[in-house]
């Protein structure tokens, strides 16, 4: 048994510290008072004493990583509605999200054309085919908007990434947050033919799920817990705790430092030394711990933009009927200062149990990567709350409701944002990492922000580190020892990387 040491209490430095604790000593530093990251809950100052989701509210159940890891821990699943869907706002209306699109790309311009209205509805379906692109990545939106036009772009497929990322698409990397359309850039073929092939696919898989030999209804999209995802965090502690690992909290990391087989994680008058080192914490803090052990790394990841973002959380009296939906999502180019809303109490029907008759759980998302940060978040939380109730109020026509209670969760640079490009630039720094003994790397910034991902990663980074060094699997055995093929639907190898992406596009 050896000493491991993770950097970093939210998800993903949980998970690999969960996963290193049956077999090593563990010791997790959180620098906050709290562990969780993004993961986080709230009771409202006690109106909802059960609690509901300050950050992250869900995950993603079509991918196993976090519904396995929570069938492992005892936690029940829930899933959200099926009686209500989410809106987005256009022209200052509420309109429905169109179900049959790929991240907002539809097959047929008719499926979105109450949305953003017969010219542009014509420009799209008169797709204007470019070349292919030069290397293997570009701007989502930019890419779109040259082929579909900008209607798309601004009206869906933006909020709609706004919503994961709290990026704009014309800075996200398509590769990265919907590769399932990179074939059509990367080939200079159709995008609507390629949305049209995988809509196909998904309505194929649908059927199968309904009415195959057990009768099952299609999967839900996604799972949560009574109480919220952040559930997952106090399991996780549990288990670590359980098994001997120690999580220590106000422990921030100032240094890490590497002398003969052993690492040095300096903090606060303190030194903790290990066989092994995890670092899962925001890019920006781990590149400044890399400074003197990986400089090259430190560098590229210090490059990595994130995103400053609040979230409202409130309970609301409605005075008078009832929401109808699961929420909605604002493009940027509607002038308002919040840019979603989630009808808590409808999406999660385990809520109502806990809430007054005629009332509503609400959450309203403020911030978009490249805000002035001398707008929204030089605001006092009143300021905030009152202004982002008062859009609310407007876009639901709802001028007498009223909040019972509210609170801010202020997440400042908190959200990474994939850029084009995102993916050559990990793979240059877990090449570089992959040199040094006994160090991984993991959280957010590198595979994906949702937690699925984040687990993915926190788990193959504890599983190098439990194989001594010289005895590790090479990609192809590792996918073999899995029970796993190691081929795409082409017929050719392709990594656990490339993998998880193929798979991200059949739940989109």
């Amino acid at each position: 048994m050896s000493e491991i040491t993770v950097v970093g209490g939210g998800v993903s430095g949980l998970v690999a510290a969960y996963r290193l604790s049956a077999e090593h000593r563990v010791t997790v530093l959180e620098a906050r008072g709290r562990p969780g990251g993004c993961l986080k809950q709230t009771t409202l100052d006690g109106a909802v004493p059960i609690g509901l989701d300050a950050g992250a509210e869900a995950s993603l159940n079509r991918r196993p990583e976090t519904r396995s890891l929570a069938a492992e821990l005892g936690l029940d699943t829930v899933f959200p509605s099926t009686a209500h869907s989410s809106q987005v706002l256009n022209r200052g209306q509420l309109h429905r999200i169109p179900k049959a699109t790929i991240m907002g790309v539809p097959a047929s311009a008719a499926e979105v054309e109450p949305l953003i209205g017969v010219d542009a509805a014509q420009r799209l379906a008169a797709e204007r085919i470019t070349p292919p692109i030069v290397g293997d990545d570009v701007s989502l939106g930019d890419f779109l908007s040259a082929r579909l036009g900008d209607a798309i772009v601004d009206s869906l497929v933006d909020p709609l990434l706004g919503g994961v990322y709290a990026g704009r698409c014309r800075d996200l990397s398509l590769a990265e947050t919907v590769p399932a359309l990179l074939p059509a850039a990367v080939e200079g073929t159709s995008v609507l033919d390629l949305a049209a092939d995988l809509l196909a696919a998904r309505r194929a898989r649908t059927a199968a799920a309904g009415t195959g030999s057990s009768g099952a209804a299609a999967e839900p999209v996604f799972m949560s817990f009574e109480g919220g995802i952040n559930r997952l965090i106090p399991a996780l502690c549990e288990a670590i705790e359980s098994n001997g690992g120690t999580i220590r909290l106000g422990a921030d990391v100032t240094r890490i430092r590497r002398s003969d087989r052993t690492w040095t994680v300096t903090g606060e008058g303190t030194d903790v030394e290990s066989d092994g080192l995890v670092l899962a914490t925001p890019a920006h803090v781990t590149a400044g711990l890399l400074a003197e052990a990986a400089p090259a790394a430190a560098s590229l990841l210090g490059d990595v933009p994130y995103a400053t973002t609040a979230l409202v959380a409130a309970l609301i009296d409605l005075d008078g009927a009832e929401l109808q939906g699961s929420g909605f999502l604002v493009p940027a180019t509607e002038d308002t200062f919040i840019k979603a809303s989630t009808f808590v109490s409808n999406k999660w029907p385990w809520t109502a149990a806990y809430i007054p008759a005629g009332t509503a759980l609400v959450r309203m998302s403020i911030g978009r990567f490249g805000d002035d940060h001398e707008g929204w978040p030089s605001l006092s939380d009143e300021e905030i709350i009152d202004r982002a109730f008062a859009d609310w109020r407007s876009i639901t026509a709802r001028p007498t409701a009223r909040i019972l209670a509210a609170e801010v969760q202020r997440w400042n640079s908190a959200l990474p944002q994939y850029l084009p490009g995102h993916a050559s630039r990990i793979g240059e720094v877990d090449a570089q990492i992959a040199g040094i003994e006994g160090l991984e790397l993991a959280g957010s910034a590198f595979e994906g922000v949702g937690i699925p991902a984040c687990i993915s990663r926190a788990e193959a980074a504890a599983g190098r580190l439990r194989v001594p060094a010289g005895q590790e699997h090479s990609p192809a055995q590792a996918l073999l020892a899995d029970g796993e093929s190691a081929l795409d639907d082409r017929g050719t190898p392709t990594t656990d990387r490339q993998r998880t992406k193929r798979s991200q596009k059949e739940q989109e």
